[in-house]
């Protein structure tokens, strides 16, 4: 198995790929095909000890190491096709993302589905890095959307070794569709915060409810959301262990935000996201307590 890895890894290095180049000053990583020091593909092959295995059902990680032009490190990933890779950080190195078949990916979006690679290294000598990494927007819009909630930071101790809750991925399943039902009533008028009440708790309830929350900002522009159509296409995985049980879907919709200024097409259409919803048991109800990422 190991020898199987080595294989893959050096393939990676064989085949080559675009450089993508991380700015000096923190901010998302672009596609800079032009940027100094870093080759149009890797020189070094990866060492299976080298390479993490990455989660990212417990939301975005950071991950700090040192990488020289000699040695290069690797983090592994499941992704779906439609996901969005997002990273961060405020080192220069050089990072190469392939797909699942080896392939470059160039942007943010994740056009296969399967296992990812992405590879780091140093332009020259010996580089300390951190890096942020995450699948989804590692930043929301200022402009409130009806589940832009706050950042979420897990326990790091959440395990599944843990006491599982009373929540089935049924359950949870049926209290998210019971979300997407209730949307209609809470994001148009009449602006029913009575159903936040309901189904949401904790964060996802203060940033709804909130003075300047999506529901008063709605009210306040003279705007509203019009939902089409929504959808639960599958179920990507589901626990209820740990400190806080979630599951995270395959979600389909189509709304239009409406204002005096007509349809805002930039939070208008149809889209496609796996969102993770956390729940969180408010006396003897489990409720919706944050959504990761925020829907854009």
């Amino acid at each position: 198995m190991l020898k199987k890895m080595i294989f893959c890894f050096t393939c990676l290095s064989i085949l080559g790929c675009q450089g993508l180049r991380l700015p000096t000053s923190k901010g998302t990583g672009i596609l800079n095909l032009s940027s100094p020091g870093c080759s149009d593909k890797p020189t070094v092959s990866l060492n299976a000890k080298n390479v993490e295995k990455l989660t990212f059902n417990q939301g975005r990680i950071s991950k700090s190491n040192q990488v020289s032009v000699e040695q290069h490190v690797g983090y592994t990933f499941a992704a779906i096709a439609g996901d969005k890779l997002s990273y961060s950080t405020d080192s220069d190195v050089c990072v190469w993302v392939f797909t699942p078949d080896t392939e470059l990916v160039k942007g943010k979006d994740l056009p296969k589905s399967g296992q990812y690679t992405i590879q780091v290294g140093a332009p020259q000598g010996v580089k300390n890095f951190n890096l942020e990494v995450g699948l989804g927007d590692l930043q929301t819009n200022i402009t409130p959307t009806p589940e832009s909630t706050p950042t979420i930071n897990l326990d790091s101790k959440e395990n599944n070794s843990q006491p599982e809750h009373d929540i089935s991925q049924e359950d949870a399943v049926e209290l998210v569709k019971q979300w997407y039902a209730a949307k209609p009533q809470i994001f148009a008028p009449p602006f029913d915060t009575n159903l936040v009440d309901q189904l949401a708790t904790g964060k996802m309830h203060n940033f709804t409810t909130k003075a300047d929350g999506p529901v008063e900002w709605l009210r306040q522009n003279g705007a509203y959301y019009e939902y089409i159509s929504s959808e639960i296409k599958r179920v990507v995985n589901f626990s209820n262990s740990g400190n806080r049980p979630y599951i995270r879907v395959r979600v389909r919709e189509e709304r239009y935000l409406h204002s005096g200024y007509g349809i805002d097409r930039a939070k208008s259409g149809k889209f496609t996201r796996n969102l993770t919803y956390f729940f969180e048991k408010e006396n003897t109800r489990w409720k919706i307590s944050e959504v990761y990422p925020a829907w854009q």
